[in-house]
């Protein structure tokens, strides 16, 4: 996520500081810091005069940083006063890509990386983690063949062998048995596919991160009568992921495989919002900072099945809990929740 956010130099005034300096060699003034009679060069400031050892030492301001007096313009903000070039170089927050100082609007990601808007025309922000893609912050990255920016911190960990995915089968259909998703078979093909490959498949959504495809075959007997039906299921899943949204992806395929198993269907908001509750399942008994990150996208995701849908199916999931759900599902009494 990327928003523009003014920096702490919003609050900032410019101050000019002028000294009027006189001369006199009289001891007709006394000093308004100490009482004493002025003899020699003195401070005027605001109708009050000074020593100039008084001044220097009790009335001129200090910077909050090096400590030294401020003469001239300085920089005022909430947090005390600063020479121009001390609150610039130590101040100011650092640009997390080239670490100079960021002045008035920058962006930040996800993961508080500060960095000036002009950095996003590079590679821009991980498909996956939404940091931002630097040599500082991620160790670089690339750009895949499908458009989408990929991290080094997410590439080194993607799901890619058939040992990794097979791997991500096993703990997936653990925790899904866990909440009540039994004999879900192991056996259906996981296939990687990237964003081009999966858009083809399912053509009227270009941003699908995995698919359930599910072919139907019939036997017929003597009569003509359908006598066995056999329901063959593919998953595929968006390649180059780190293992945990490759998990999250792959529970919400099984929960469409559970409901085409059990003959359930329901209009796209409530079977999208439903089998959406896996894919948080999986970030939250993961719950690091990656997960949280992953669950607030999921919170806020403004579509209507994917976002709002299972938004929805959280609501009846905190009133019910997972064994009644799946009964409500079961019973095709799912809209009693939406």
């Amino acid at each position: 996520m990327i928003k523009m956010f003014n920096s702490i130099e919003k609050k900032v005034g410019i101050i000019y500081f002028t000294l009027i300096i006189s001369f006199i060699f009289s001891s007709e003034y006394k000093c308004d810091y100490c009482k004493k009679n002025i003899i020699g060069k003195y401070y005027f400031l605001e109708q009050k005069k000074y020593h100039e050892e008084c001044y220097n030492q009790n009335i001129v301001p200090k910077c909050n940083f090096c400590k030294e007096s401020l003469l001239g313009r300085y920089v005022v903000n909430e947090d005390g006063n600063y020479h121009n070039d001390c609150y610039k170089n130590n101040i100011l927050p650092k640009c997390s890509v080239c670490i100079r100082p960021l002045e008035k609007e920058y962006n930040y990601d996800a993961w508080d990386n500060k960095y000036h808007g002009y950095h996003s025309n590079g590679k821009g922000n991980c498909s996956s983690c939404s940091r931002i893609i630097s040599e500082r912050t991620t160790n670089g990255g690339y750009i895949h063949i499908d458009g989408r920016a990929i991290c080094n911190l997410c590439d080194k960990d993607i799901v890619n062998t058939k040992l990794e995915i097979e791997d991500s089968r096993k703990r997936v259909l653990l925790l899904l048995e866990e909440i009540g998703f039994q004999s879900l078979s192991n056996e259906i093909p996981i296939i990687l596919k990237n964003r081009n490959e999966l858009s083809l498949l399912m053509p009227h959504s270009s941003m699908i991160s995995g698919l359930t495809n599910l072919e139907h075959s019939y036997k017929e007997n003597y009569l003509g009568q359908i006598s066995d039906e056999k329901k063959e299921y593919e998953i595929f899943i968006l390649d180059k992921l780190n293992p945990i949204d490759f998990d999250s992806i792959l529970a919400h395929e099984y929960l469409h495989v559970w409901l085409y198993e059990n003959n359930l269907n329901y209009n796209s908001q409530i079977t999208e919002g439903f089998c959406n509750l896996a894919r948080a399942y999986i970030y939250q008994k993961n719950l690091d900072k990656y997960s949280i990150i992953q669950l607030n996208k999921m919170n806020e995701d403004p579509d209507l099945d994917y976002g709002v849908g299972y938004r929805i199916a959280n609501l009846c999931l905190d009133n019910y809990g997972w064994n009644e759900m799946i009964k409500l599902f079961e019973n095709n009494k799912a809209h009693n929740c939406f």
